[in-house]
């Protein structure tokens, strides 16, 4: 099923199941707006609006228009569970996104039975919400970590650098990064010598940074996210951290946005790509070419992932007929279509999209900085088997 065909052909059902082509979906993104989560907030709010935008030029999903509704957070599971009765109860909406953190990610699968509602977690990568907080009405399309590190595992071998610090942010998200990671390191022959956790919107890193320099590590892998990974980068330059490293390999630490406030201070740092903005597929070129000439700037991942929950969805409306939660959410099972990341399946055991990883190292680009991609790997590859603590 080529997604581009679908969208131009179809619409989206509403959260009835009557059928009427004159009834409206409803969508709702409840992304931060605040604190250190609030950029990457703002951008999966965009990749949202444009896949909103663009099916509804279309007509629609089978004749129906796609309505969004935004509600904020300050990524806390008290207010995003709040928004989320609020949004299903008293604005309709059926189908929710753009949820960042795994914490309330894990909070809300928990509720969506109750809400009669679908999930569509284009953001939180930890491996127990496709695991033992897995439900039936929450589907993943963001990797996992592990299938983020099982992606840099092959490459691990061959980055510079023997004995690992990890310093990564104290909540689910950096535990089971820093967990997979030390496993991979270990079947590639190095050694993980250091590991320290900062809160989450820590600005001052210099404890942290001076247990790293008077370790003996020679690389690092840091997960620390927007504010907080500006702020652990620009310190570690000032105490000179990088340059006594042979490798600093980012998990989702530098990201395009924030290459700016980062400057060339990161140039050969190595990081995961989920998203590999210059795929040569026909759906991700017209991608990227519709987001660039509305937004100004070309789609990175948290946008492109953003959009890749919104293809899902719409795909599964489709395969329904319905936009009925339930309809849908059945006919997601094993659901194969074409997207922006390619040919992706949304596995039945566990809710988890299948779709490739990448490695990339940032390089100077022109006046300003881009990942090269060095390294892919196909998502059969990458997805581990479905948890068993998972029951659907």
């Amino acid at each position: 099923m080529l997604l581009a065909g679908t969208l131009a052909a179809c619409g989206t059902p509403a959260s009835s199941s009557s059928g009427s082509a004159a009834e409206t979906v409803k969508v709702a993104i409840i992304p931060p707006s605040s604190g250190a989560l609030a950029q990457f907030g703002s951008d999966a709010a965009k990749g949202w609006q444009y896949a909103v935008d663009e099916v509804n030029a279309k007509g629609g999903i089978d004749g129906r228009k796609v309505e969004l509704i935004k509600k904020d957070t300050d990524a806390t599971s008290a207010t995003t569970l709040r928004a989320a009765r609020e949004v299903v109860t008293q604005d309709g909406a059926a189908f929710i996104g753009g949820v960042m953190t795994s914490t309330e990610n894990g909070a809300l699968n928990q509720q969506l039975a109750g809400l009669n509602a679908l999930s569509f977690n284009s953001l939180g990568k930890d491996d127990g919400l496709t695991g033992k907080d897995c439900t039936a009405n929450a589907f993943r399309t963001v990797q996992t970590n592990s299938m983020d590190v099982n992606a840099l595992a092959a490459s691990l071998k061959t980055l510079p650098g023997q004995k690992w610090a990890i310093q990564a942010v104290d909540y689910s998200t950096g535990h089971s990064a820093a967990e997979v990671f030390k496993q991979a390191a270990e079947a590639a022959g190095k050694q993980v010598v250091l590991e320290q956790y900062a809160p989450l919107n820590t600005t001052e890193f210099g404890s942290y940074i001076s247990k790293l320099n008077s370790s003996d590590a020679d690389a690092l892998f840091a997960v620390e996210y927007g504010a907080d990974g500006v702020a652990f980068v620009n310190q570690a330059a000032q105490f000179n951290l990088p340059a006594k490293l042979k490798s600093v390999l980012g998990f989702n630490m530098v990201s395009e946005p924030l290459f700016p406030a980062l400057g060339e201070k990161i140039v050969g740092f190595y990081n995961n790509v989920g998203y590999d903005v210059a795929a040569n597929n026909a759906l991700n070129t017209a991608f990227v070419q519709g987001f660039s000439q509305k937004y100004g700037s070309k789609p990175y991942y948290v946008e492109a992932d953003a959009y890749l929950a919104a293809e899902t969805l719409f795909a599964g409306i489709h395969k329904a007929g319905s936009a009925d939660p339930a309809k849908v959410r059945d006919a997601l099972n094993n659901l194969s279509f074409d997207s922006i990341a390619g040919q992706v399946t949304m596995r039945a055991g566990d809710h988890q999209l299948v779709r490739p990883s990448y490695l990339g190292q940032v390089v100077k680009d022109g006046s300003g900085l881009a990942f090269k991609i060095i390294a892919s790997a196909n998502g059969a590859q990458t997805t581990p088997q479905a948890d068993p603590a998972c029951k659907l």
